[in-house]
């Protein structure tokens, strides 16, 4: 009987280590890199995240402290704009630097009390050697939020003396447990000028609580797509004063300043619109991060507008993303697209052009060349929700 115990105890021991392993071992591997910014990280945003909301009833976290002095920012992103590579919509919002403060250290501070628990030191091969190292760190801020900051160019001793080693990728170690209360510093950030230096860095904020809507929401569940799914606004945790000032800071990626004061929506998705995400697969297999090509046509293909251009990531072989801005005539807000539409790439010629068959399904038609015409071609593909 003894023995059967101690068999037991020590059957149970062995499987909780090998769930441990199993859980830190990461399964993405890095992807398509754009010339300013790297994707790899999307994949790691799915590891190690927070699983479980704190047992309170009235559990919520509040940012009482600014990330960064609004007086350095020259404009915040919208969440759910595309990726710079092209090949997916993302909840992060992108910070950028006024020129008056290039090649300074930009301090960043805890917005909450909140406690690291991940994070990479890494430098992609290929990378000017100019150009700084980056950091991506992760933060546990309780009630099943967590923080994320990427591209960042510094860090405090607690965190930097953790992450010595320059690794060639950025996904994401376990980290020793470090707290930081609201206000504290927890490093900086530096817009250097150089050809190939990142425009900016990433402020990510999930919740557990929040669950985005997709018009296939099967497609983003299950683990599919937990960066998008849980991605909300950052500044809208932020008291009422901080988040009017982050909120007159958004704008587009090429500067502009928004009329609307609208930070977004990690989904895109808008019933009877041509707005989001788009797959050549039918059938739902892998991660919404699991891009590939059929010639001109891309998986998946993003499609999203703001008040300064519509961008279209994904298709074409010459470029990640056209944008349409809006002195374009063919400019008009995807969301607002219900039946058919052709957009003219006035950068460089060609055009695509989307044809919706239903909520769920869209026929596209890219060339490189030419001018719209006046109804969609044959020989495009089918996408789907």
């Amino acid at each position: 009987m003894q023995k059967r115990v101690w068999f037991t105890a020590i059957f149970i021991a062995l499987a909780i280590i090998a769930i441990l392993f199993l859980n830190h071992e990461p399964s993405y591997n890095q992807d398509g890199l754009s010339q300013n910014e790297e994707a790899n990280y999307d994949r790691s945003l799915i590891q190690n995240s927070p699983q479980q909301k704190d047992n309170e009833e009235d559990c919520q976290v509040k940012f009482s402290e600014y990330l960064i002095d609004p007086k350095y920012v020259q404009k915040i992103g919208q969440v759910g704009v595309v990726h710079g590579g092209g090949k997916s919509i993302v909840e992060r919002s992108y910070i950028s630097i006024k020129e008056e403060f290039y090649e300074q250290q930009i301090p960043l501070y805890s917005p909450t009390d909140m406690t690291l628990f991940m994070g990479a030191h890494y430098k992609i091969p290929g990378s000017p050697d100019n150009t700084l190292s980056d950091y991506v760190i992760k933060f546990d801020a309780g009630c099943g939020v967590e923080i994320l900051l990427g591209h960042v160019k510094g860090v405090v001793d607690s965190i930097g003396s953790q992450l010595t080693q320059l690794k060639a990728d950025s996904r994401e170690d376990m980290l020793s447990p470090v707290d930081f209360k609201a206000g504290e510093l927890i490093g900086y950030y530096i817009q250097q000028r150089e050809q190939g230096a990142v425009a900016g860095f990433d402020f990510v904020v999930r919740d557990l609580s929040v669950v985005n809507q997709f018009i296939n929401q099967e497609r983003y569940s299950d683990d599919r797509a937990r960066n998008l799914i849980n991605g909300v606004c950052p500044y809208d945790y932020y008291t009422d004063e901080k988040k009017e000032a982050y909120y007159n800071l958004l704008g587009g990626a090429g500067g502009r300043i928004f009329e609307v004061k609208d930070c977004g929506s990690a989904s895109r998705d808008k019933a009877g619109a041509i707005s989001g995400m788009w797959f050549l697969n039918k059938e739902i297999t892998g991660t919404i991060y699991e891009d590939y090509k059929e010639g001109d046509y891309g998986s998946p293909l993003s499609i999203m507008g703001d008040e300064e251009a519509v961008s279209i990531g994904n298709i074409g072989l010459t470029s990640p993303i056209y944008r349409i801005y809006t002195d374009n005539p063919t400019y008009k807000l995807p969301s607002q697209v219900t039946d058919e539409k052709c957009y003219q790439f006035s950068s460089s010629g060609g055009y695509a052009y989307f044809k919706l068959i239903d909520a769920s399904t869209m026929d596209v038609y890219y060339s490189s060349s030419g001018n719209c015409p006046e109804a969609i071609p044959q020989g495009g593909k089918r996408y789907y929700k």
